[in-house]
């Protein structure tokens, strides 16, 4: 089973990436809130559709990623973003053992509350770098988010996010409802 790794991954500069759908490079690109973002096209109807919460071992682009040392578990949290029940976008969220203290402690009991509320909301965040990456469907990160219709691939983006110098890493793939909802938007 193929996944986008670390050669997989490339920094964000989306001019050199051809590829990428028009109306979704800036999407790519957003630095701030994703979750403000979806509600904006979403309004009432955004939804987080919790998949699983639990302990596991992150994916060696992961471990690697985060400079997590082998055995260790990580917290893994899934979601999907939704307007009403169709999926826009899937979020895989990866935070170290070493990081479930101060304000990220909260992050265990989110429930189907926006992760975006805790990154950006009391806290001072520091964001690193954006990487983006095609994610083919049969990929390991493919098959997580599950794609749904006839599309083969889509594009997803990742970063660090530090909140008191404690990290954790998020991986969002832009299902094809949601280049298909920006296209119909105009």
């Amino acid at each position: 089973m193929s996944e986008p790794g670390t050669r997989g991954w490339r920094p964000r500069r989306l001019s050199a990436i051809t590829a990428v759908p028009k109306k979704l490079k800036p999407w790519l690109d957003e630095p701030g809130s994703l979750t403000r973002r979806l509600r904006g096209i979403a309004g009432q109807q955004f939804r987080v559709r919790v998949i699983r919460e639990c302990w596991v071992q992150p994916w060696p682009d992961e471990r690697a990623r985060l400079a997590v040392r082998e055995p260790r578990k990580v917290w893994l949290r899934e979601v999907e973003l939704c307007r009403g029940s169709t999926p826009l976008v899937y979020a895989r969220s990866i935070i170290p053992v070493s990081s479930l203290h101060g304000p990220l402690r909260r992050f265990r009991r989110l429930g189907a509350r926006p992760l975006g509320a805790l990154l950006f909301g009391r806290y001072p965040v520091a964001r690193g770098p954006i990487e983006v990456a095609p994610v083919p469907r049969e990929s390991r990160l493919g098959l997580s988010a599950s794609f749904g219709g006839k599309a083969t691939s889509a594009w997803a983006r990742r970063s660090i996010f530090r909140i008191g110098g404690r990290p954790l890493l998020i991986t969002e793939v832009f299902l094809p409802a949601l280049l298909e909802e920006l296209t119909n938007v105009g």
